[in-house]
Parts: C-alpha cells; sequence; structure tokens
C-alpha cells in the first residue's frame, strides 16, 4: 500500500495560499486551529517542502529552542520539525544541509513515487504552491488538507494552477470559532491541463 501524499495549506476565500509579496500574516493559527492541526501532524511521516517554504523553515525553527522567547508550542513544534524526515523538491537548491532533509532536485515523478512506496505515514507538502501545482500535474497529490480562513486577498499564489481541472471528494470538514473551515479532500481524478 502506497502513502499518500497530502497538500496542506491555510486558503483564503478567494483561493490564495499567499498574498502578492507572499504574505501569511492572515493565516489564523489561534488556539484552537493550531490543536488540530498539531493532531494531525502525529500521523505525518515526512515533511515536503518547495525551495522558499524549506528555506523559511530551516531558517527559523532551528533557532527556536535557544530562543527565550520561544512558547511551550513552538518548542514542541521545533521537536517535531527537527525530528521528522525532510524532503526539499527544487530545481535550484545545490544543497540541502538541515537535519534529516533529502533533496529532490530531477526526475521528481519517478522520486516522490520511490517515497510513496516506502512504508510509514503520509507525506505532507507544507504551503508551497508552486511545488503543489507541479505535483498535481503529475498526479501525485492524493489529499488537499485545507484550513479555510475568512479574508479576501484579490491576488497572490493560487492553490490550483490556471488550466487545470480535477474532481475533489469532501473527506472531512470542520468549522471553528474563528470563521475558518477545516476541508480535507481526497483527489478522485488528477488534475489534467487544459489548453
Amino acid at each position: 500500500m502506497t502513502r499518500t501524499l497530502i497538500s496542506f495549506v491555510h486558503l483564503t476565500l478567494d483561493g490564495f495560499v499567499n498574498g502578492p509579496q507572499g504574505e501569511l500574516h492572515w493565516a489564523n493559527v489561534e488556539p484552537e486551529i493550531a490543536a488540530d492541526v498539531d493532531e494531525r501532524l502525529k500521523t505525518v511521516g515526512a515533511a515536503v517542502y518547495g525551495r522558499e517554504v524549506y528555506g523559511m523553515m530551516a531558517g527559523y525553527w532551528p533557532t527556536v529552542p535557544g530562543n527565550p522567547d520561544s512558547t511551550e508550542h513552538e518548542r514542541t513544534h521545533a521537536a517535531w520539525v527537527e525530528a521528522i524526515p525532510k524532503v526539499v523538491i527544487s530545481r535550484t537548491l545545490e544543497r540541502a544541509e538541515w537535519h534529516h532533509t533529502t533533496l529532490i532536485w530531477d526526475d521528481v515523478a519517478a522520486r516522490v513515487q520511490a517515497l510513496k512506496a516506502q512504508p510509514g505515514g503520509p507525506l505532507m507538502v507544507f504551503g508551497s504552491p508552486r511545488l503543489v501545482h507541479v505535483l498535481a500535474e503529475l498526479g501525485l497529490v492524493d489529499e488537499y488538507l485545507i484550513y479555510l480562513n475568512p479574508v479576501t486577498l484579490g491576488g497572490g499564489t493560487p492553490l490550483f494552477a490556471p488550466g487545470h481541472a480535477g474532481t475533489l471528494e469532501l473527506l472531512e470538514s470542520k468549522a471553528f470559532g474563528a470563521g475558518v473551515v477545516m476541508l480535507r479532500y481526497g483527489v478522485r481524478t488528477p488534475a489534467v491541463e487544459h489548453p
């Protein structure tokens, strides 16, 4: 049985994963939502990142344990991130030196399929919308875990690339007090590119 590959994002009502300048300040991660995310992370077998998100994560989480201003939740998550196997997929990154990180820069479809064939929990792509576009086009995304925020940005990077269409099946939903709705979709038919 193959592992699933899950795209995990915070999303605006108008379909953007981040703003025109990469803004994420709008994503609500209040305690109720963070607790839901933390529970889901317990089953994850590997964290997957595109180049930009990998750079942000590698630059931030290793600093958390030594920062006296870090919260207990941040310290707990930093320990999780440090311990879990990590995969960064990039055509331009030359090396990935963060603990437990594998760099994939070519033959993405075959390399990701090989990871999916290994035993363990799901592979979870954190943010990284441009990487998700590539993986979806290759038919490698199995689920979308979306935290839909009641905000509109009017521009930014969309979760789904223009010109792609597919069919999703709602597997789970949950509303939070802050107006955020968690939606978990399974991919019934992979995205296909339309001219």
